[in-house]
């Protein structure tokens, strides 16, 4: 492995370079590292490479301590800004790592013929649904209890009501009506002497 890495001048010169966060300027440098520089006869120096670069967000958190919302920013920035270009986006969830490319874009950034690029919406529906569940995991989903609340409320005592009949309680003034007014005075008594049993023997 080389231990030199070539940086073009004009790069870090760039008014495109110079909009570069610092996490962007680490992660760009650790692309151009992972460039295989071959010389080609008659075409001189090239990535072989290209658009195979590998730098996922697992290595990116694990061996750098980026974590995946800057690493996330920092790719989003050098595509952006035509520093790198994204040649096929991987999958997380499939082990399928997205790979890089070295692109030169930055050279054209503020003209007119500027190439802008940005990160493509990944419509392939790679996480996991209601539908792809089983299938992503390979195991089976738990059945749902068939028991809920609107099941429960046909047992509940609004509905027990309707079979069976609730018996009513008289009320003291409907007792009145049916009960010698002496009784309660008796019953009162009672209750005295119980209380004050010396008063009353």
């Amino acid at each position: 492995m080389a231990k030199a890495m070539f940086v073009d001048r004009r790069m870090h010169r760039s008014s495109a370079f110079r909009k570069l966060t610092a996490s962007s300027i680490f992660i760009l440098l650790e692309f151009y590292s992972r460039r295989q520089v071959a010389k080609i006869p008659r075409r001189g120096y090239q990535i072989r490479n290209n658009g195979e670069i590998l730098f996922t967000y697992a290595e990116a958190q694990n061996k750098f301590g980026i974590s995946r919302s800057t690493f996330r920013r920092a790719i989003d920035q050098l595509v952006n800004l035509g520093f790198i270009d994204i040649a096929h986006h991987g999958g997380g969830m499939m082990k399928d790592s997205s790979k890089y490319g070295i692109s030169e874009r930055w050279r054209d950034y503020g003209r007119e013929e500027y190439i802008k690029r940005s990160r493509k919406k990944d419509t392939r529906k790679l996480g996991f649904t209601t539908k792809n569940w089983e299938d992503r995991t390979g195991r089976k989903r738990r059945p749902k209890s068939k028991i809920g609340i609107n099941n429960d409320t046909n047992s509940s005592i609004t509905n027990d009501t309707r079979d069976h009949q609730t018996a009513v309680t008289p009320s003291i003034t409907n007792a009145t009506h049916k009960t010698d007014p002496n009784y309660y005075i008796h019953k009162g008594l009672e209750v005295l002497k119980a209380m004050h049993s010396t008063q009353y023997h």
